[in-house]
């Protein structure tokens, strides 16, 4: 009879992963029944257990917790999929995560910001100092003309002031040489004036003389 009864007791073997329902506690049982030995009085919702046979015949299916005891618990009570409070849980964790990541991101987009910012900034004040460049550059290049003028103009003036002093000395020479030759002329006329007032007395004296030789005579 006993084989018999063993003979239909469907056991399947096999071990995955399975958890507890939603149930606030769950007896690991040392047998398949209500009656065998309670070796843990309460198992928790969500805690995670590792299937090891299932016996679809007394509802039982035998298990192992994480510190490695084993020993029997009913089917109903365990399920294939996490708990909708370690789901939740899970979820929110991964939205705590996701948001922690969330932040990062924002402060990095912040600091780029604040850098795109700087660079925009550093990037006026360069124009601004390039067109201030330009400024003093043409300022410098109209300077530098109106020296090359200057330069030219004064250039042009000491060649006239030259060429001036040239006919200055040219005129000073001339009338140098005039003064010589109105000297010469005054120094000739008077010469002749004298000779010719010499002339004429000597004329005078021998017409004097004539005369008074013909009175003697």
């Amino acid at each position: 009879m006993t084989f018999v009864l063993s003979l239909g007791i469907t056991n399947t073997v096999l071990a995955d992963q399975v958890y507890v329902r939603d149930t606030l506690y769950v007896q690991l049982r040392g047998g398949q029944s209500s009656e065998h030995r309670i070796l843990h009085q309460g198992i928790r919702s969500g805690t995670v257990l590792e299937r090891l046979e299932v016996n679809e015949d007394t509802g039982f299916s035998r298990v192992r917790t994480a510190g490695g005891l084993e020993g029997w618990v009913q089917s109903q009570y365990i399920v294939t999929e996490p708990i909708a409070e370690d789901v939740l849980d899970g979820i929110k964790e991964k939205l705590a995560n996701v948001e922690a990541e969330y932040e990062l991101v924002r402060e990095q987009i912040r600091d780029q910001q604040i850098s795109s910012q700087s660079y925009l900034d550093q990037i006026e004040a360069l124009k601004l100092e390039n067109t201030s460049l330009k400024h003093e550059l043409a300022t410098i290049t109209d300077l530098t003309s109106n020296v090359i003028a200057i330069d030219q103009m004064n250039e042009q003036l000491q060649n006239e002031r030259e060429l001036l002093n040239q006919q200055i000395d040219d005129l000073a020479k001339g009338i140098s040489e005039l003064r010589d030759t109105s000297n010469q002329d005054w120094f000739l006329r008077g010469a002749g004036t004298i000779m010719l007032g010499l002339l004429f007395g000597f004329w005078v004296a021998r017409r004097v003389y004539r005369r008074q030789t013909s009175n003697w005579t």
